[in-house]
């Protein structure tokens, strides 16, 4: 009960009492009473008096606390506040804005002309929180559309701890000298020990400057500790240090070059170390003289691979594979071999080496081959294995078929493609519990997962000279027949160009063994015959040829027909054959949406880096893409770009 009531209810009751007792006593005693009420009136109105000056004193006090800690908690905490009108003029800011913008008076400016890096806020529906660099510091900016308030948080400090936090975190380097041994038996003692110290002090200098932990664990491998900090002058420089050992050639006269493999975005050592070794695997399988970044997150960087690759593979190697492959097929209830989408010759001349591979030790093998991955070549290589071969042509089978004769005890072998992407079947690969890989296109991000056995030689003409010699090292096989020769012959021709790009000694060698089981060159040069139209459409499309610079040439197809990879590739080929082009471009459309873009180098500008840029892939000398939805011109701005990222 409030004073209030109380004091009225003791004023009724006293007049209720007097009352009563002056009728029973006499008026003197009424008189009294009424003296006593008007004196109990007079106290409770002085009461009430006191108690409302006491109440607005109070009132006053807190009204004064709330309104100091509201203009020191505007004012004086690390929070800004703007004002905006709804077309976002400031109307008002406190003084931890203008503390740090350092501008005098910013009422009435636009608050995008003032702070244009918070300009997105603004082109958002809903309000959000962004982080942003404004005047030198980090803010975390909260717009209030409805309201028009706009909330900066300064979270600079935390900004720079995390930064400290990400820059001192561990990266690991696995280096490695590729071709070391073979370029070391080459040279003489005296020379190899000169070269051998002039590496190690160049590695030694570089590791120094760049504050790198670097030590010696063989004669071709080296380890190296870190942080991202100093990760990232490294890469801004692109590694120079690649170029360094790869210049002292001049000196030498050794083609000696470095890989590096880095492992990074983990603080635990066991799984950096993993990642840095999975990198380096990854930068000898795209052909060595290069860097491949891994991080934890999946993502991949590369730098150099400038060089063509050096033909480092040996006979021991290829020795050891073939015996590995024969033990996994011997261990197969059956094989099943494809290549990659739009098969070539190659694709097919490997699918049948691996056919007879399999044949000789006695197991079945399928090779998967659609009726829609059949081109006008392929078309030709099966009329001529149909003609001369029944055994043969009846092991290909389209996709169904191959789905229905896998078992978990089934091999499935990839060959000419590691990219998982890019098999003829994903399906069927995603069934195989058991995978082999063999290709001899440098290493991309996407490779077929937990292989049972991957053989992968970028520096080998192509899958089909892969699979011949390990056909030649199964001591107790029988003669390939003449058409799988022929077949396989063909591969290699094509992939060569007739044996004049990317041939090694190792190249002649197979062919030399192919000739000698019965390939025929007339009936591969037979079947690699165009007809009178197609060599008019390649006329076409070089037609339209544009000169990039002195060097490098591209040509676009006509925009009204569609033409095949083949016949892209063709033109490609045939434009580098021109006086001083080093490289060349030949783009049309495949189908409608569809562009393709074939790339041949002579060696001096790396068109895999180029193609790569443009979701494709390849040989340093030999790539091509495949570009949906968009046009010619579209795809034509987008190769100008990527030469120009790659040769910069």
């Amino acid at each position: 009960m409030s004073d209030k009531k109380k004091y009225e209810l003791i004023i009724i009751t006293t007049f209720l009492v007097g009352a009563i007792l002056s009728g029973i006593f006499s008026i003197y005693s009424l008189i009294v009473y009424l003296l006593m009420g008007l004196l109990i009136l007079v106290l409770y109105n002085t009461q009430k008096k006191k108690t409302v000056e006491q109440t607005e004193r109070y009132i006053s006090k807190l009204t004064n606390r709330i309104k100091n800690s509201s203009e020191k908690g505007i004012n004086k905490f690390p929070i800004g506040i703007v004002v905006i009108d709804e077309d976002k003029n400031i109307e008002w800011a406190n003084n931890f804005i203008y503390k740090n913008i350092k501008v005098e008076d910013i009422k009435g400016m636009n608050i995008v002309e003032l702070m244009p890096e918070i300009k997105e806020l603004f082109d958002l529906e809903t309000p959000v929180d962004n982080q942003f660099e404004i005047f030198g510091k980090h803010y975390k900016v909260n717009y209030q559309k409805d309201s028009g308030y706009i909330y900066f948080f300064d979270i600079t400090e935390s900004k720079v701890v995390m930064q400290r936090f990400r820059d001192t975190r561990p990266i690991i380097l696995n280096l490695s000298l590729d071709n070391y041994e073979d370029v070391y038996d080459s040279l003489d003692d005296e020379v190899a020990s000169r070269l051998d110290a002039t590496i190690v002090i160049t590695l030694t200098d570089w590791a120094k400057k760049n504050s790198i932990y670097l030590k010696r664990i063989d004669e071709d491998r080296f380890i190296g500790l870190l942080n991202v900090k100093d990760l990232k002058k490294i890469e801004k420089e692109k590694f120079q240090i690649l170029d360094t050992i790869r210049n002292l050639k001049e000196d030498f006269d050794a083609p000696i070059t470095l890989s590096i493999g880095v492992g990074m975005g983990t603080d635990f050592l066991p799984e950096l170390g993993e990642l840095a070794k999975s990198s380096l695997d990854l930068a000898l399988g795209r052909g060595g003289d290069q860097v491949a970044m891994k991080d934890i997150d999946g993502t991949i960087r590369f730098y150099g691979g400038k060089t063509n690759p050096q033909e480092k593979r040996t006979r021991i190697k290829a020795r050891v594979v073939s015996n590995a492959l024969a033990d996994i097929v011997s261990d197969s209830d059956k094989i099943i071999v494809m290549g990659h989408k739009r098969p070539d010759f190659d694709a097919v001349g490997a699918c049948v080496g691996i056919y007879t591979f399999s044949k000789f030790l006695g197991k079945e093998c399928y090779i998967i081959l659609n009726e829609s991955d059949r081109d006008e070549t392929i078309k030709k290589v099966m009329f001529e294995i149909d003609s001369h071969d029944e055994q043969l042509s009846k092991v290909f089978v389209d996709s169904d078929e191959a789905w229905e004769l896998m078992t978990p005890q089934t091999t499935l072998i990839v060959v000419d493609t590691s990219d998982a992407s890019r098999v003829i079947d994903a399906a069927i690969l995603s069934k195989a519990n058991r995978k082999v890989i063999i290709d001899h296109h440098r290493r991309g991000e996407d490779i077929i997962t937990n292989p049972l056995l991957t053989y992968i030689e970028p520096y080998a003409s192509s899958a089909s000279e892969l699979i011949a010699e390990l056909i030649e090292y199964q001591t107790k096989i029988e003669k390939i027949t003449p058409t799988a020769a022929t077949v396989m012959l063909g591969g290699i021709v094509v992939d060569t160009q007739n044996f004049s790009v990317r041939t090694g000694s190792r190249t002649f060698d197979a062919a030399a063994y192919l000739r000698s089981n019965g390939a025929d060159p007339i009936r591969v040069k037979t079947i690699l015959k165009e007809p009178f139209e197609n060599f008019m459409n390649r006329v076409e499309i070089i037609n339209n040829s544009i000169q990039k610079s002195p060097e490098i040439i591209m040509a676009k197809a006509p925009e009204d027909k569609y033409y095949t990879n083949v016949m892209l590739a063709q033109s490609a080929d045939l434009l580098l054959t021109l006086k001083g082009i080093e490289c060349s471009f030949a783009m049309g459309y495949l189908e409608e949406g569809k562009v393709g873009i074939s790339a041949r180098s002579l060696g001096n500008i790396n068109v895999q880096l180029i193609m790569e840029e443009l979701g494709g892939g390849g040989h340093l000398a030999n790539a091509a893409t495949q570009i949906e939805g968009i046009n010619l011109d579209e795809a034509l701005e987008r190769l100008n770009d990527a030469i120009d990222k790659i040769i910069s």
